[in-house]
């Protein structure tokens, strides 16, 4: 199973991804994604990226086939190995890889059928918030500018993705991604919030159908109290997407809420049947 960390820069993917790969080694791994762009500080080889020094060998890479997708970003290439890939996936761990949203989205249909794509859209309030974290990791105001004019495509993408978390405390985020990914690996689904009305099973069935013929689904709120993830509200809408099988957005508006309350007496398995 494949877990794309996508959203703007400065947005803390690769910190997260770090955290993860730090607290659980034996399960989790990362897919590196070849790119032009420099090396910053702290990276190596690999890690998180697989460097090369021209254009011209990104180029020729695609034209040999070793490249299955790619994007021009910020004037620098970026792409996915086949090579890497296939390494990757013989070692039979949870892979992570931070790449662009238009890139995770056509990994998702390239990969449909061959094994899950999940993606967390991660954001920030503030494009503000974003410009200090650039200029804080060194950034020149050049690459920030350029960075500056994809923020509103970037957002305009986000109910793509699977998951959509404000990543506002780099401790909580990472605790709630371990916990989303535990979760979507174990096929479970989350339950319900004290506070959040119970399921109609006619409206559940009506949406199933109606999801299943390709209907829109409307996000649905999520919390994290350190524990267990918690649907706030649309249930109907959640166990309707789970039964048809079709795409629906889960959103976390804050990483960590510890007083989210689980209602014990919802049974998830009686609105899957």
């Amino acid at each position: 199973m494949l877990f794309t960390f996508v959203g703007c820069s400065g947005v803390g993917k690769n910190t997260i991804i770090k955290d993860l790969l730090e607290k659980r080694p034996l399960v989790y791994d990362l897919l590196p994604t070849v790119t032009t762009r420099g090396m910053r500080p702290g990276e190596s080889q690999g890690n998180p990226y697989k460097f090369v020094e021209t254009k011209e060998e990104f180029i020729q890479m695609i034209e040999s086939g070793e490249i299955y997708e790619h994007q021009e970003i910020h004037g620098d290439f970026y792409g996915g190995s086949w090579k890497l890939l296939n390494a990757k996936l013989d070692e039979k761990k949870v892979l992570l890889k931070d790449i662009d949203v238009l890139g995770s989205n056509t990994l998702k249909e390239k990969f449909q059928g061959a094994f899950p794509v999940i993606s967390l859209f991660m954001y920030v309030n503030d494009v503000e918030i974003l410009i200090d974290r650039l200029r804080k990791r060194g950034e020149k105001e050049d690459r920030i500018a350029v960075r500056r004019s994809r923020f509103a495509m970037e957002m305009s993408l986000s109910g793509t993705g699977d998951y959509l978390i404000n990543n506002i405390v780099r401790e909580d985020t990472g605790r709630l991604v371990d916990e989303i990914i535990s979760c979507e690996t174990g096929k479970k689904a989350y339950r319900l919030a004290d506070t959040c009305e119970a399921p109609d099973m006619e409206m559940v069935e009506k949406l199933t159908r109606e999801a299943a013929q390709g209907a829109a689904m409307a996000r649905v709120e999520m919390g994290f109290n350190g524990k267990e993830i918690l649907i706030l509200s649309g249930a109907d809408r959640y166990y309707a997407a789970l039964r048809a099988g079709a795409f629906i957005q889960k959103h976390f508006l804050n990483a960590l809420d510890e007083t989210i309350k689980a209602n014990e007496a919802i049974d998830a398995a009686e609105f899957l049947k």
